[in-house]
Protein backbone atom coordinates (compact mmCIF):
# COMPACT_ATOMS: atom_id res chain seq x y z
CA UNK A 1 0.00 0.00 0.00
CA UNK A 2 0.95 3.44 -0.88
CA UNK A 3 2.17 5.35 2.18
CA UNK A 4 0.13 8.54 1.18
CA UNK A 5 -3.22 6.26 0.94
CA UNK A 6 -2.04 4.42 4.34
CA UNK A 7 -1.88 8.32 5.57
CA UNK A 8 -5.40 9.09 4.16
CA UNK A 9 -6.94 5.67 5.61
CA UNK A 10 -5.39 6.24 9.06
CA UNK A 11 -6.69 9.90 9.04
CA UNK A 12 -3.34 10.90 9.97
CA UNK A 13 -2.08 14.39 9.22
CA UNK A 14 -0.38 15.44 5.69
CA UNK A 15 -0.99 14.68 2.23
CA UNK A 16 2.06 12.70 1.40
CA UNK A 17 3.12 12.25 -2.39
CA UNK A 18 3.72 8.92 -3.72
CA UNK A 19 7.41 10.13 -3.90
CA UNK A 20 7.81 10.76 -0.11
CA UNK A 21 7.40 7.04 1.04
CA UNK A 22 9.98 5.68 2.96
CA UNK A 23 10.91 1.81 3.27
CA UNK A 24 11.94 1.65 6.50
CA UNK A 25 9.48 -0.99 8.90
CA UNK A 26 9.63 0.81 12.33
CA UNK A 27 8.42 -0.25 15.69
CA UNK A 28 5.84 2.44 16.92
CA UNK A 29 6.84 2.97 20.82
CA UNK A 30 3.84 2.70 23.05
CA UNK A 31 2.90 5.50 25.76
CA UNK A 32 5.79 7.22 27.55
CA UNK A 33 4.28 10.11 29.08
CA UNK A 34 4.62 8.66 32.10
CA UNK A 35 8.31 8.35 31.92
CA UNK A 36 8.94 11.91 30.50
CA UNK A 37 7.19 13.27 34.01
CA UNK A 38 9.02 10.81 36.15
CA UNK A 39 9.59 13.02 39.66
CA UNK A 40 13.39 11.89 38.78
CA UNK A 41 13.18 12.55 34.99
CA UNK A 42 12.17 16.32 36.31
CA UNK A 43 14.28 16.90 38.25
CA UNK A 44 17.06 16.01 36.29
CA UNK A 45 16.05 18.05 33.34
CA UNK A 46 15.57 21.09 35.84
CA UNK A 47 19.28 20.51 37.14
CA UNK A 48 21.14 20.38 33.99
CA UNK A 49 19.42 23.28 32.10
CA UNK A 50 19.82 25.75 35.28
CA UNK A 51 23.16 24.07 36.00
CA UNK A 52 26.03 27.24 35.76
CA UNK A 53 25.76 30.30 37.92
CA UNK A 54 25.19 32.76 35.01
CA UNK A 55 21.87 30.96 34.76
CA UNK A 56 20.50 30.63 38.12
CA UNK A 57 22.03 34.48 39.17
CA UNK A 58 19.61 35.87 36.10
CA UNK A 59 16.37 37.07 36.94
CA UNK A 60 14.40 33.98 35.19
CA UNK A 61 16.79 31.90 36.88
CA UNK A 62 15.97 33.07 40.24
CA UNK A 63 12.55 33.20 39.69
CA UNK A 64 12.77 29.69 38.86
CA UNK A 65 15.09 28.07 41.33
CA UNK A 66 12.46 29.50 44.39
CA UNK A 67 9.57 28.31 42.46
CA UNK A 68 11.59 25.19 41.42
CA UNK A 69 8.94 22.37 43.06
CA UNK A 70 5.98 24.52 41.38
CA UNK A 71 6.90 24.92 38.00
CA UNK A 72 7.95 21.24 37.89
CA UNK A 73 4.82 20.30 39.02
CA UNK A 74 3.19 22.43 36.61
CA UNK A 75 4.72 21.16 33.61
CA UNK A 76 4.31 17.76 34.95
CA UNK A 77 0.69 18.16 34.50
CA UNK A 78 1.05 20.05 31.12
CA UNK A 79 3.18 17.94 29.68
CA UNK A 80 1.20 15.08 31.07
CA UNK A 81 -2.29 16.22 29.74
CA UNK A 82 -0.87 16.81 26.09
CA UNK A 83 -1.27 20.62 26.58
CA UNK A 84 2.03 21.57 26.72
CA UNK A 85 3.17 24.05 23.72
CA UNK A 86 6.68 26.17 23.47
CA UNK A 87 5.54 29.80 24.75
CA UNK A 88 7.48 31.87 21.76
CA UNK A 89 11.00 32.20 20.97
CA UNK A 90 13.63 34.58 19.85
CA UNK A 91 15.58 34.76 16.89
CA UNK A 92 19.05 35.40 16.73
CA UNK A 93 21.78 35.58 13.37
CA UNK A 94 24.88 34.38 14.06
CA UNK A 95 27.96 33.93 11.15
CA UNK A 96 29.59 30.38 11.39
CA UNK A 97 32.08 30.56 8.83
CA UNK A 98 30.82 32.75 6.40
CA UNK A 99 27.16 30.92 6.88
CA UNK A 100 24.77 32.93 8.07
CA UNK A 101 22.16 31.43 9.83
CA UNK A 102 19.36 32.32 12.41
CA UNK A 103 19.15 30.62 15.56
CA UNK A 104 16.00 30.31 18.02
CA UNK A 105 16.56 30.44 21.51
CA UNK A 106 13.35 29.63 24.06
CA UNK A 107 12.54 30.11 27.74
CA UNK A 108 14.65 28.39 30.81
CA UNK A 109 11.00 27.37 31.59
CA UNK A 110 10.21 25.40 27.68
CA UNK A 111 13.85 24.19 27.96
CA UNK A 112 13.23 22.47 31.01
CA UNK A 113 9.85 20.52 29.44
CA UNK A 114 12.08 20.11 25.95
CA UNK A 115 15.09 18.39 27.92
CA UNK A 116 12.58 15.92 29.62
CA UNK A 117 10.62 15.20 27.05
CA UNK A 118 13.93 14.51 24.71
CA UNK A 119 15.45 12.66 27.60
CA UNK A 120 12.97 9.76 27.02
CA UNK A 121 12.33 10.11 23.59
CA UNK A 122 15.81 9.81 22.45
CA UNK A 123 16.04 6.58 24.61
CA UNK A 124 14.02 5.50 22.07
CA UNK A 125 14.98 6.71 19.35
CA UNK A 126 18.86 5.69 19.73
CA UNK A 127 17.99 2.08 19.51
CA UNK A 128 17.04 2.01 16.23
CA UNK A 129 19.90 4.44 14.87
CA UNK A 130 22.35 2.64 13.05
CA UNK A 131 26.18 2.28 14.37
CA UNK A 132 27.41 4.20 11.76
CA UNK A 133 25.12 7.10 12.53
CA UNK A 134 26.93 10.21 14.70
CA UNK A 135 25.82 13.98 16.18
CA UNK A 136 23.42 14.39 19.01
CA UNK A 137 23.43 10.64 19.86
CA UNK A 138 24.58 10.01 23.27
CA UNK A 139 28.24 8.11 23.19
CA UNK A 140 28.93 9.16 19.62
CA UNK A 141 30.37 11.95 18.31
CA UNK A 142 33.03 12.85 15.42
CA UNK A 143 35.93 11.21 17.14
CA UNK A 144 33.73 7.72 16.88
CA UNK A 145 32.80 7.50 13.27
CA UNK A 146 36.50 8.18 13.00
CA UNK A 147 37.84 5.57 14.85
CA UNK A 148 35.31 3.21 13.09
CA UNK A 149 36.56 4.88 9.33
CA UNK A 150 40.18 4.03 10.08
CA UNK A 151 39.42 0.76 11.39
CA UNK A 152 37.88 0.01 8.22
CA UNK A 153 40.08 1.39 6.06
CA UNK A 154 42.84 -0.47 7.44
CA UNK A 155 40.76 -3.65 7.62
CA UNK A 156 39.70 -3.70 3.93
CA UNK A 157 41.98 -1.27 1.86
CA UNK A 158 40.66 -2.55 -1.48
CA UNK A 159 36.47 -2.78 -0.15
CA UNK A 160 37.28 0.91 1.09
CA UNK A 161 39.38 2.54 -1.36
CA UNK A 162 36.37 4.67 -3.73
CA UNK A 163 34.81 7.18 -1.57
CA UNK A 164 31.29 9.21 -2.58
CA UNK A 165 30.75 12.07 -0.38
CA UNK A 166 28.24 13.77 -0.31
CA UNK A 167 25.57 16.44 1.91
CA UNK A 168 22.54 17.93 2.00
CA UNK A 169 21.44 21.46 0.97
CA UNK A 170 20.23 23.50 4.33
CA UNK A 171 18.96 20.18 5.77
CA UNK A 172 16.85 21.89 8.96
CA UNK A 173 16.02 24.86 6.91
CA UNK A 174 14.43 22.72 4.50
CA UNK A 175 12.71 19.77 6.17
CA UNK A 176 9.21 19.52 4.62
CA UNK A 177 7.22 19.53 7.92
CA UNK A 178 4.52 16.77 6.68
CA UNK A 179 7.11 14.43 5.69
CA UNK A 180 8.45 15.00 9.87
CA UNK A 181 5.30 14.56 10.85
CA UNK A 182 4.86 11.44 8.93
CA UNK A 183 7.80 9.96 10.36
CA UNK A 184 6.89 10.61 13.84
CA UNK A 185 3.26 9.02 13.59
CA UNK A 186 4.96 6.12 12.51
CA UNK A 187 7.22 6.29 15.18
CA UNK A 188 5.47 6.64 18.14
CA UNK A 189 1.36 6.02 19.04
CA UNK A 190 0.72 8.62 22.25
CA UNK A 191 -1.38 11.38 20.75
CA UNK A 192 -0.45 13.50 23.23
CA UNK A 193 3.46 12.76 22.87
CA UNK A 194 2.42 13.37 19.00
CA UNK A 195 0.82 16.86 19.75
CA UNK A 196 3.73 18.21 21.62
CA UNK A 197 6.43 17.45 18.73
CA UNK A 198 4.07 18.89 16.53
CA UNK A 199 4.19 21.90 17.85
CA UNK A 200 8.02 21.85 18.16
CA UNK A 201 7.87 20.56 14.77
CA UNK A 202 5.64 23.45 13.36
CA UNK A 203 7.13 26.18 15.40
CA UNK A 204 8.52 27.93 12.48
CA UNK A 205 6.49 27.99 9.25
CA UNK A 206 8.71 25.72 7.55
CA UNK A 207 11.52 23.76 8.31
CA UNK A 208 12.85 22.58 11.72
CA UNK A 209 14.47 25.18 14.11
CA UNK A 210 18.27 24.92 14.54
CA UNK A 211 18.11 26.09 18.23
CA UNK A 212 16.10 23.91 19.61
CA UNK A 213 16.37 20.60 21.53
CA UNK A 214 13.96 18.43 19.60
CA UNK A 215 15.02 19.40 15.74
CA UNK A 216 18.74 16.96 16.20
CA UNK A 217 17.11 14.13 17.08
CA UNK A 218 14.55 14.46 14.81
CA UNK A 219 16.39 15.18 12.12
CA UNK A 220 18.52 12.29 13.20
CA UNK A 221 15.10 10.36 12.55
CA UNK A 222 14.19 11.34 9.58
CA UNK A 223 17.21 10.32 7.97
CA UNK A 224 17.68 7.00 9.73
CA UNK A 225 13.82 6.51 8.16
CA UNK A 226 14.12 7.73 4.73
CA UNK A 227 18.48 6.70 3.86
CA UNK A 228 20.20 5.19 6.67
CA UNK A 229 18.32 2.07 6.64
CA UNK A 230 17.89 1.66 3.09
CA UNK A 231 21.77 2.34 2.13
CA UNK A 232 22.87 -0.43 5.16
CA UNK A 233 19.86 -3.08 5.03
CA UNK A 234 18.45 -3.23 1.71
CA UNK A 235 21.68 -2.17 -0.40
CA UNK A 236 24.25 -3.89 2.12
CA UNK A 237 26.40 -0.92 1.80
CA UNK A 238 29.33 -1.85 4.54
CA UNK A 239 31.12 0.97 4.84
CA UNK A 240 28.23 3.84 5.08
CA UNK A 241 28.46 6.82 7.78
CA UNK A 242 26.59 9.63 8.59
CA UNK A 243 27.61 12.60 10.59
CA UNK A 244 24.30 14.70 10.90
CA UNK A 245 23.54 15.54 7.31
CA UNK A 246 27.06 14.45 6.03
CA UNK A 247 27.10 11.06 4.36
CA UNK A 248 30.36 9.41 3.05
CA UNK A 249 29.79 5.90 1.17
CA UNK A 250 33.26 3.55 0.67
CA UNK A 251 33.51 0.57 -1.97
CA UNK A 252 35.67 -1.22 -4.60
CA UNK A 253 35.62 0.96 -7.36
CA UNK A 254 33.46 3.33 -9.05
CA UNK A 255 31.12 0.60 -10.62
CA UNK A 256 29.86 -0.45 -6.80
CA UNK A 257 29.35 3.55 -6.23
CA UNK A 258 27.41 4.49 -8.96
CA UNK A 259 24.13 2.71 -7.75
CA UNK A 260 24.73 3.90 -4.45
CA UNK A 261 25.09 7.26 -5.52
CA UNK A 262 22.03 7.34 -7.27
CA UNK A 263 20.27 5.52 -4.36
CA UNK A 264 21.42 8.32 -2.30
CA UNK A 265 19.49 10.85 -4.56
CA UNK A 266 16.22 9.08 -4.64
CA UNK A 267 16.34 8.49 -0.66
CA UNK A 268 17.13 12.38 -0.65
CA UNK A 269 14.36 13.39 -2.91
CA UNK A 270 11.38 11.59 -1.23
CA UNK A 271 12.12 13.69 1.94
CA UNK A 272 12.13 16.71 -0.66
CA UNK A 273 15.42 17.80 -0.32
CA UNK A 274 18.51 18.23 -2.19
CA UNK A 275 21.67 17.29 -2.54
CA UNK A 276 24.42 19.90 -2.46
CA UNK A 277 26.07 20.37 -6.03
CA UNK A 278 29.75 19.84 -4.17
CA UNK A 279 29.31 16.00 -4.20
CA UNK A 280 32.45 13.76 -4.64
CA UNK A 281 33.22 10.46 -6.24
CA UNK A 282 37.30 9.73 -5.73
CA UNK A 283 39.97 7.20 -5.15
CA UNK A 284 41.72 7.90 -1.48
CA UNK A 285 44.77 7.11 -2.71
CA UNK A 286 44.40 10.28 -4.78
CA UNK A 287 43.41 12.52 -1.97
CA UNK A 288 42.31 11.71 2.01
CA UNK A 289 38.80 11.69 2.62
CA UNK A 290 37.90 15.27 4.07
CA UNK A 291 35.17 14.25 7.08
CA UNK A 292 34.78 15.39 10.70
CA UNK A 293 37.08 18.11 10.97
CA UNK A 294 39.91 15.53 9.70
CA UNK A 295 41.62 14.38 6.35
CA UNK A 296 42.53 10.47 6.78
CA UNK A 297 44.48 8.66 4.58
CA UNK A 298 44.66 5.38 2.80
CA UNK A 299 47.22 4.31 4.60
CA UNK A 300 45.41 5.49 8.21
CA UNK A 301 47.20 8.57 8.61
CA UNK A 302 45.15 11.39 10.27
CA UNK A 303 45.91 15.19 9.41
CA UNK A 304 43.53 17.71 11.12
CA UNK A 305 41.78 19.88 8.21
CA UNK A 306 43.25 22.75 7.15
CA UNK A 307 40.65 25.48 7.81
CA UNK A 308 40.82 24.13 11.44
CA UNK A 309 44.53 24.63 11.70
CA UNK A 310 44.37 27.95 10.09
CA UNK A 311 41.40 29.39 12.60
CA UNK A 312 42.98 28.27 15.51
CA UNK A 313 46.65 29.88 14.67
CA UNK A 314 45.12 32.70 14.01
CA UNK A 315 42.79 32.96 17.56
CA UNK A 316 45.84 31.91 19.19
CA UNK A 317 48.05 34.89 17.60
CA UNK A 318 45.25 37.67 18.91
CA UNK A 319 44.40 35.93 22.29
CA UNK A 320 46.97 37.94 24.89
CA UNK A 321 44.82 36.33 28.58
CA UNK A 322 46.98 33.42 30.14
CA UNK A 323 43.50 32.16 31.02
CA UNK A 324 42.16 32.68 27.70
CA UNK A 325 45.13 30.88 25.79
CA UNK A 326 44.84 27.63 28.29
CA UNK A 327 40.96 26.99 27.10
CA UNK A 328 42.17 27.36 23.38
CA UNK A 329 45.14 24.86 24.15
CA UNK A 330 43.14 22.35 25.82
CA UNK A 331 40.33 22.85 23.06
CA UNK A 332 42.63 21.94 20.00
CA UNK A 333 44.07 19.11 22.00
CA UNK A 334 41.08 17.90 22.30
CA UNK A 335 41.28 17.94 17.94
CA UNK A 336 44.85 17.12 18.01
CA UNK A 337 45.49 14.11 20.01
CA UNK A 338 43.36 12.31 17.17
CA UNK A 339 45.67 12.93 14.76
CA UNK A 340 49.41 12.93 13.63
CA UNK A 341 49.20 16.64 15.31
CA UNK A 342 51.99 16.47 17.76
CA UNK A 343 54.45 18.68 16.08
CA UNK A 344 51.65 21.13 14.62
CA UNK A 345 50.61 21.67 18.29
CA UNK A 346 54.00 22.71 19.51
CA UNK A 347 54.27 24.49 16.33
CA UNK A 348 51.60 26.81 16.61
CA UNK A 349 51.62 27.20 20.51
CA UNK A 350 54.90 25.74 21.40
CA UNK A 351 54.01 23.58 23.88
CA UNK A 352 54.78 20.18 23.98
CA UNK A 353 52.20 17.34 23.42
CA UNK A 354 52.97 14.49 25.13
CA UNK A 355 51.40 11.30 25.66
CA UNK A 356 49.51 10.70 29.55
CA UNK A 357 50.58 6.86 29.26
CA UNK A 358 54.29 8.12 29.20
CA UNK A 359 54.11 9.26 32.26
CA UNK A 360 52.90 6.09 33.60
CA UNK A 361 50.90 7.64 36.53
CA UNK A 362 47.54 5.82 37.69
CA UNK A 363 44.94 7.51 40.36
CA UNK A 364 44.61 6.49 43.69
CA UNK A 365 42.02 8.23 45.83
CA UNK A 366 42.63 9.03 49.15
CA UNK A 367 39.29 7.58 50.65
CA UNK A 368 40.08 4.22 48.94
CA UNK A 369 36.47 4.41 47.06
CA UNK A 370 36.34 2.91 43.23
CA UNK A 371 36.37 5.84 40.71
CA UNK A 372 34.20 4.69 37.23
CA UNK A 373 35.61 6.83 34.16
CA UNK A 374 32.32 6.19 32.19
CA UNK A 375 29.33 7.85 31.17
CA UNK A 376 26.53 8.34 33.94
CA UNK A 377 22.77 7.30 33.29
CA UNK A 378 19.69 8.10 35.46
CA UNK A 379 17.86 5.02 36.66
CA UNK A 380 14.71 6.23 34.12
CA UNK A 381 16.96 5.77 30.86
CA UNK A 382 17.73 2.49 31.57
CA UNK A 383 13.84 0.98 32.05
CA UNK A 384 14.13 -2.20 30.36
CA UNK A 385 17.41 -1.95 29.92
CA UNK A 386 19.36 -5.30 29.98
CA UNK A 387 22.56 -4.57 32.06
CA UNK A 388 25.65 -6.66 33.19
CA UNK A 389 26.37 -5.21 36.21
CA UNK A 390 30.51 -5.50 36.59
CA UNK A 391 30.59 -3.64 40.41
CA UNK A 392 30.05 -0.79 42.57
CA UNK A 393 31.11 1.63 45.16
CA UNK A 394 28.93 1.93 48.68
CA UNK A 395 29.17 5.39 50.81
CA UNK A 396 28.92 7.75 47.85
CA UNK A 397 28.11 11.58 48.55
CA UNK A 398 26.47 13.43 45.61
CA UNK A 399 24.32 16.71 45.34
CA UNK A 400 21.22 15.12 46.67
CA UNK A 401 23.02 13.37 49.57
CA UNK A 402 25.03 11.06 51.23
CA UNK A 403 25.20 6.95 51.26
CA UNK A 404 24.43 6.47 47.68
CA UNK A 405 25.54 3.59 45.75
CA UNK A 406 27.42 4.00 42.44
CA UNK A 407 26.84 0.78 40.13
CA UNK A 408 29.46 0.00 36.96
CA UNK A 409 27.83 -1.86 34.14
CA UNK A 410 27.66 -2.47 30.53
CA UNK A 411 24.90 -3.06 28.32
CA UNK A 412 23.63 -6.70 27.20
CA UNK A 413 23.87 -6.49 23.58
CA UNK A 414 27.08 -4.23 23.36
CA UNK A 415 30.53 -2.97 24.95
CA UNK A 416 29.76 0.09 25.97
CA UNK A 417 29.75 0.51 29.89
CA UNK A 418 28.24 3.18 32.32
CA UNK A 419 27.20 3.59 35.94
CA UNK A 420 24.04 5.27 37.61
CA UNK A 421 23.43 6.49 40.96
CA UNK A 422 20.84 4.77 43.71
CA UNK A 423 19.77 5.25 46.94
CA UNK A 424 17.22 2.93 46.75
CA UNK A 425 17.20 0.61 50.30
CA UNK A 426 16.36 -2.73 48.08
CA UNK A 427 18.98 -2.51 45.06
CA UNK A 428 21.60 -1.56 48.04
CA UNK A 429 20.57 -4.90 49.90
CA UNK A 430 20.78 -6.84 46.86
CA UNK A 431 24.23 -5.59 45.66
CA UNK A 432 25.73 -6.16 49.05
CA UNK A 433 24.07 -10.04 49.52
CA UNK A 434 25.35 -10.52 46.08
CA UNK A 435 28.81 -9.45 47.21
CA UNK A 436 28.91 -11.88 49.87
CA UNK A 437 28.43 -14.85 46.83
CA UNK A 438 31.87 -16.49 45.42
CA UNK A 439 31.65 -14.75 41.90
CA UNK A 440 28.70 -13.10 42.13
CA UNK A 441 30.03 -10.14 40.14
CA UNK A 442 29.34 -9.65 37.03
CA UNK A 443 25.33 -10.78 37.13
CA UNK A 444 23.09 -10.44 34.58
CA UNK A 445 19.55 -8.03 35.28
CA UNK A 446 17.08 -5.86 33.88
CA UNK A 447 16.07 -3.07 35.39
CA UNK A 448 12.08 -2.73 35.85
CA UNK A 449 10.10 0.75 37.38
CA UNK A 450 7.30 0.26 39.32
CA UNK A 451 4.96 3.12 40.59
CA UNK A 452 3.42 3.32 43.35
CA UNK A 453 1.31 6.58 45.20
CA UNK A 454 3.11 8.52 42.30
CA UNK A 455 6.43 7.24 43.72
CA UNK A 456 8.67 5.22 41.54
CA UNK A 457 10.90 2.56 42.60
CA UNK A 458 13.59 0.41 40.64
CA UNK A 459 14.15 -3.23 41.09
CA UNK A 460 16.62 -6.15 39.34
CA UNK A 461 14.71 -8.91 37.50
Amino acid sequence: MALSRFILEQGKPGKLKAKNKGKGQMKRYGYIIEEIIDEANMNESFDYVMRGKKRKRSHAGRLLMKNREAVIKKLQKRIGDGSYRIAGYRTHTINERGKIREIQSIALTDRIALNAIMRIVEKYLNRRFIQDSAASIKGRGTHYLLKRMVRDMLKDKDGTRYVYKCDIKKFYQSIDQEVMMFVLHRTFKDKKLLAILEGCVRMLPEGLSIGLRTSQALGNLMLDYYLDHIIKDEMGVAYYRRYCDDEVMQAGSFYELTPIRRAVHECIGRMNLQIKGNEQMFCVEDRPVDFLGFQVFSNGRIKVRKHIKKRFANRWKRVKSNKRRVALAGSFYGIAKHAQAKHLFKKITGISMKNFADFGLNFVAKDGKKRFDCTSYPLGELQNETIIVLDYETGIKTKEGEGRYVVHFKFADSEKEGKFFTNSEELKQLLDKVSEIDDGFPFRTTIKRTTFNGKSKYSFT
